[in-house]
């Protein structure tokens, strides 16, 4: 027994001590840098605060890597395992009031009063909601440290609650609801449909499970349609949802920018590609990815591939950005009356095919079958490009998780959704190169930007 408790107390010092030999490493940066590290406490959050930006940096984010990892599994090692599975078994709850609290746009409310915050009864009138009630919702978050309370049902925002500031006033936003997202609120409307759409999905996982059926997910089951989930985004009344869904995958490029994950350093390398070289963007959603490649590299041939809708929201997103490329005839859109993957390729001399977080929303069959068209079409020379999460095993280094835990823990949430919305997933390297392998493609390089945590999985012709 004695020596139990000592093996434990030394994995326990050594989680201790990577949390403190990072801490070490992040203290070193920031003095150098001559910038303070941000606060918690902080009602506000840029992303282009030089502060944040140096959380990109390589070191940085390794140390912060290592902290995540090693707190949470200091906590593990200590607290009870009741108290650890019960509180997971409503983690629910943190999704619900996080949407509640966007939905009634408290972080706006609270943006007027700064630092020293507000009474919920003024946050309650303002929304007009059941005062007692939502103070239990910001309670909880608070608990969770989003949003801070200050003193006893007095609230203000923090630097993680200011993260869904959505750029307009309360005022504004309560009288032109329909209006409340735009190209810059990505990463709230991601957290809405998540804490949303896929809080209402995740329920029915069991039960399709238990019920399996052919091509019936959960969010099939969720909203009562035969339709994959795509395809039900078609419908006019879903137009909202549509919207919400392409700008939060817009969005998720807010947890590390664009720029870094599509065109960072130590990436693809766009820049050897010759002049008018023709870059097809298959599954273009807004046409975001395509658009930022064009805006660095306007000598590439752009054309974007999807369903209508999302073409359409594509062209008008182009139109906005960059009207020179269609003016000049640079940029091209084909919705699913010229083209659904599933169908022939209709361009053959592409020099890149582009998926972006389109490889993980298909099984292995179909993903397969997408491929292989693309494959159909492809030049000897044409390379596949592939922008999507590789999953890590969470087989046990020592101390720490070889995946680091929670510090990763986007990889699996996104591997749930997407099956629960499509019955697809993400995949570790080795099933990449399996389903390439699959459809003619080998596996040829893998690019990992520097400060994103979106590979580039480049694949050619067998």
């Amino acid at each position: 027994m004695a020596d139990t408790t000592r093996t434990q107390i030394e994995t326990l010092r050594q989680l201790a001590k990577i949390v403190n030999e990072s801490l070490d490493t992040i203290e070193a940066a920031y003095s150098q840098a001559g910038v303070a590290l941000p606060s918690l406490n902080s009602p506000t959050f840029s992303s282009a605060d030089p502060a944040e930006v140096l959380r990109t940096e390589p070191a940085v984010a390794r140390a912060t890597l290592d902290i995540m990892a090693a707190a949470a599994q200091l906590s593990a090692e200590v607290c009870s395992p009741l108290t650890m599975v019960l509180n997971a078994s409503q983690s629910f709850y943190l999704a619900s009031c996080l949407n509640v609290a966007s939905e009634l746009n408290v972080v706006e409310i609270l943006k007027e009063y700064g630092a020293g915050g507000v009474h919920v009864d003024e946050i309650a009138a303002r929304s007009k909601t059941e005062t007692g009630l939502l103070s239990r919702i910001l309670r909880l978050l608070a608990t969770h440290h989003v949003f801070r309370e200050v003193k006893p049902d007095v609230f203000a925002n923090n630097r993680i609650s200011a993260v869904l500031d959505k750029g307009q006033s309360a005022a504004d936003l309560f009288a032109k609801p329909e209006e409340r997202f735009t190209k810059d609120t990505g990463i709230v409307a991601l957290v809405e449909y998540c804490s949303d759409d896929l809080l209402r999905v995740s329920a029915e996982l069991t039960t399709t499970i238990l019920n399996a059926q052919p091509n019936v997910y959960p969010y099939n089951r969720a909203f009562d349609t035969d339709l994959p989930m795509f395809y039900f985004f078609q419908r006019p009344e879903n137009a909202y949802k549509l919207k919400r869904f392409a700008l939060g995958m817009q969005g998720i490029q807010t947890t590390s920018s664009l720029s870094e994950g599509v065109l960072g350093q130590s990436g693809f390398e766009w820049d050897t590609l010759p002049a008018d070289a023709v870059v097809v963007d298959v599954g273009c959603g807004n046409g975001h990815v395509s658009l930022a490649i064009a805006q660095k590299h306007p000598k590439l041939k752009i054309v974007n591939q999807d369903l209508a809708r999302q073409v359409g929201l594509a062209k008008q997103y182009w139109e906005t950005e960059m009207p020179s490329h269609i003016e000049n005839q640079r940029v091209e859109f084909q919705g699913d009356a010229d083209h659904d993957f599933f169908q022939p390729q209709p361009v053959k001399n592409a020099d890149i095919f582009l998926l972006r977080f389109i490889a993980h929303n298909w099984d292995d069959v179909k993903l397969a079958h997408i491929l292989q068209k693309l494959r159909d079409a492809a030049m000897p020379t044409t390379k596949l490009v592939i922008l999507d999460k590789i999953q890590l095993f969470a087989a046990s280094w020592e101390p720490l998780l070889s995946n680091w835990g929670v510090g990763n823990a986007e990889y699996y949430y996104f591997d749930m959704g997407v099956h629960n919305m499509l019955g697809g997933g993400e995949r570790t390297l080795p099933a990449f190169a399996a389903v390439l392998a699959r459809a003619h493609w080998r596996l040829d390089k893998v690019y990992r930007p520097q400060g994103s945590h979106q590979p580039h999985i480049v694949a050619v012709p067998m």
